[in-house]
């Protein structure tokens, strides 16, 4: 007599009691009279570390960055930028037509109040072989066409502390 197809059964059997709804403890967690005439009340999200966290906190209502990411790119030149929360974003820069490459963290700060609505600032750092370096990255909704005749909603120039600017970047901005 041959077991395997008698392990496949029973493992089967196993999945499927696993999978099957448990109706005694959804009649007890919902009266059936109640489920007819009320709606469901929404759960909470629950995770394997409990209950799901906001993603941002009181203070911050209202304070959400601009910029919840961000590609773009100019003559020999390429920025990705990603918000990691609380106004603080991850930035990845890449330039020297793809030879030098840093990372580094930038934050919002907020609409200068010399600055026009249409400019995005983000201040932070740039870690580069040479160190930390000061970085502002400016993107400005504008239209902008890059050297493939593709256009693109956003333009943005980025200075780092001891390197020449980058300008005339296009870029597309995420929206929520």
């Amino acid at each position: 007599m041959r077991l395997t197809p008698l392990a496949a059964i029973a493992s089967l059997a196993l999945l499927a009691a696993c999978t099957a709804p448990d109706k005694a403890r959804d009649a007890a967690a919902t009266p059936a009279a109640d489920s007819a005439t009320a709606p469901a009340a929404p759960q909470p999200a629950v995770g394997p570390d409990g209950p799901a966290a906001a993603k941002i906190g009181a203070d911050q209502v209202g304070k959400v960055s601009p910029v919840p990411a961000f590609k773009g790119f100019g003559e020999h030149w390429s920025i990705d930028i990603q918000a990691t929360g609380e106004m603080n974003h991850k930035v990845d820069l890449t330039w020297g037509s793809g030879s030098e490459k840093a990372s580094g963290t930038a934050r919002y700060n907020g609409q200068p109040a010399d600055a026009p609505n249409t400019l995005i600032v983000l201040s932070g750092e740039l870690q580069t072989q040479a160190g930390a370096r000061p970085m502002t990255i400016e993107i400005s909704k504008k239209e902008c066409i890059d050297d493939g005749d593709n256009k693109h909603m956003h333009s943005v120039d980025v200075s780092v502390e001891g390197m020449d600017k980058l300008t005339g970047g296009c870029g597309d901005l995420a929206v929520y």
